[in-house]
């Protein structure tokens, strides 16, 4: 029997939150989703997660990089392969160079579910995951 491949997702926006659930879980995919960027490094850390996707913008403010830092640099968490899901797009040209060299993948909203299934397949790639 195949593992099924668990994506947290972490964003403010519960609309978000339930459609992403409910696409990804029709896609077969295990969604555990959290509507606040404060202690999801934590649980993050305990679930080992296959993948993270975080939004960059909570209560109009940019914590999605510090969690997404944190995920980076711990040794436990390094090799979660991380998708920045956001509609900040001015803020995030500005350090795709950082991104990439942190192998952080960009997905723009508003997406379509094919470039998100996209996304999800590129970063499980990159880390040796597999969707």
């Amino acid at each position: 029997m195949a593992k099924t491949t668990r994506i947290v997702i972490v964003n403010d926006h519960p609309e978000f939150l339930e459609l992403m659930a409910q696409f990804l879980g029709e896609e077969q995919f295990e969604v555990i989703t959290f509507p606040k960027h404060q202690g999801a490094f934590q649980h993050i850390k305990e679930l080992k997660p296959d993948l993270v996707i975080c939004d960059l913008l909570f209560d109009n403010m940019p914590a999605g990089w510090a969690l997404l830092d944190m995920l980076h640099l711990d040794p436990e968490t390094h090799q979660i392969p991380l998708i920045l899901c956001t509609v900040a797009t001015r803020e995030v040209q500005e350090v795709v160079p950082s991104l990439d060299a942190k192998g952080i993948i960009w997905l723009e909203k508003p997406f379509t579910l094919d470039q998100l299934l996209a996304k999800i397949n590129a970063a499980m790639g990159r880390r040796g995951g597999k969707a």
